[in-house]
């Protein structure tokens, strides 16, 4: 007789869940994982738990009202928070979609949407030239920045949205944190701030006043000589940190500033002290592809939206909005609509969504995308290949002789399954960064260094033998370095 019960659906769907969480003991992933490989259905429910977990990542500060004020957590026990909170939400998500789920899981989402409100992160997105490094011991492993992360800025500028709605544009060079869903803390730079009448009461707290909202739009700048705050719309009050000074209320079109060395203030009229638009980065896209709504069709017939594509082996084919790998040897490469040349002192970004069929199983081959000049392999970023589950990436820089040369490997220790990543290489120094998302959204998940000065004309989609890496958006952007 037979003691051990049958998996039942609820069983199976917490095991996903924790798999997902990174929690489930190794010997009962592999057992999942071969339960995932032998029944569709399951694996399908797995699929739609990940996907669903990325997209309230994604856009988790939209969908969620933030309360007013937030007290943080510890390091420890913020990363413990949110890990935890990701599979909660899409558990929830799935309900919706599978009436199959059981009754726990509805039970667990009501408990979990009071967290959501305090947990909520705020979503970052710095310029593509931006310069900047966290004052933050610890990075969290997607990059999302924590509620007290420092930050420091030695160029380019980072736009804010907070969890309460409030919009932020920080100049460089700047040292910044978010200290709350509806705060934040500037101790040098300039910023700018939209606050909309739900995040009423906002502050931002500069080392010698704090600036609270009343409803408006207004700029701050803080250097070692002097405190300036300047109203666009509406009101914001200014307390004085140290002092006998009283609290400010200043309206449209007035500026309060403060100099280090006195206890005054003074109340002028003034325009703002930062202009937003301005510091917009000017992107030249050379590379552009989008398979979400593209019907079936070989790559033979497929021109992209920007450059053309080249079919090197095999024989690939948009399927279901997406390039189809079906685990069968397959290049693919894209050509820029120019080469990026060695003298022009760019910032190439590289940015696209792995949509991977079998999500865990792309272990034969490696498999992923890499940037070519001409045929040589500059980047490889994907599938490890062998007996792993994560990707890596590969920098193989000038001189390049081939697979038998060993380059450094920079482990992701992330599944590339339903994942939006950005390379960003910088030709002036040969810099690089991973980021989570498109675009260089909160910190890098892995940095280095290679060879500057490289040229790049082409990016290439690659599926080895066994492999099954897809993907659904893919573009490739060149910005002018900052500096020279």
């Amino acid at each position: 007789m037979n003691d051990t019960p049958p998996d039942t659906p609820q069983k199976l769907s917490r095991a996903l869940d924790l798999l997902i969480e990174g929690e489930l003991p190794a010997t009962e992933a592999r057992e999942l994982q071969q339960k995932m490989k032998a029944d569709p259905a399951l694996l399908s429910l797995y699929l739609e738990k990940v996907r669903m977990e990325s997209l309230l990542r994604d856009h988790a500060w939209s969908t969620v009202v933030a309360a007013a004020s937030f007290k943080p957590a510890s390091q420890n026990n913020k990363q413990r928070m949110v890990s935890r909170l990701w599979p909660v939400l899409a558990a929830a998500a799935c309900v919706a979609l599978l009436a199959s789920l059981p009754m726990w899981m509805r039970s667990k989402t009501a408990s979990g949407d009071k967290q959501v409100a305090a947990t909520a992160l705020p979503s970052v997105q710095f310029s593509a030239t931006s310069v900047f490094s966290s004052a933050t011991s610890t990075v969290s492993e997607d990059g999302a920045l924590q509620f007290g992360d420092g930050v420091i800025m030695e160029d380019g500028s980072v736009s804010i949205r907070l969890p309460s709605g409030v919009e932020a544009v920080l100049k460089s060079p700047s040292r910044f944190s978010i200290t709350g869903a509806n705060r934040l803390r500037l101790d040098q730079g300039a910023g700018w701030f939209r606050v909309p009448s739900a995040a009423n009461g906002f502050a931002v707290d500069l080392p010698e006043m704090e600036v609270v909202d009343l409803g408006t739009i207004f700029t701050a700048q803080v250097s070692e000589g002097e405190h300036q705050v300047q109203v666009e719309e509406g009101y914001v009050e200014v307390r004085q940190r140290a002092g006998d000074l009283v609290p400010h209320v200043l309206k449209a079109g007035e500026k309060l500033i403060r100099l280090a060395s006195a206890d005054t203030v003074q109340i002028v009229s003034g325009t703002s002290l930062l202009e937003p638009a301005a510091m917009m980065d000017e992107a030249e896209v050379v590379f552009r592809e989008s398979l979400v709504h593209v019907p079936d069709q070989p790559f033979t017939e497929r021109k992209p939206l920007l450059g053309s594509w080249q079919v090197q082996d095999g024989s690939p084919t948009v399927h279901n909005g997406r390039f189809a790998a079906q685990s069968r040897l397959t290049h693919l490469m894209g050509r820029f609509t120019r080469a990026i040349e060695p003298a022009e002192n760019a910032v190439i970004l590289v940015s696209f969504k792995s949509v991977s069929p079998m999500s865990l199983f792309h272990s034969k081959g490696f498999a992923g995308i890499s940037l070519f000049d001409g045929d040589g392999e500059l980047f490889f970023f994907g599938d490890k290949g062998g007996n792993s589950y994560f990707w890596e990436l590969l920098t193989f820089g000038k001189n390049y002789r081939g697979h038998k040369e060993q380059r450094r490997s920079h482990d992701l220790a992330v599944q590339g399954s339903e994942e939006t990543f950005t390379l960003r290489y910088r030709q002036r120094t040969g810099d690089f960064e991973i980021f989570r998302g498109r675009g260089v959204q909160g910190l890098p998940i892995v940095k280095g260094q290679t060879d500057p000065g490289l040229r790049f004309d082409g990016v290439r989609v690659a599926n080895g033998s066994g492999g099954d890496f897809s993907f659904d958006e893919l573009e490739v952007s060149v910005v002018k370095d900052s500096k020279e």
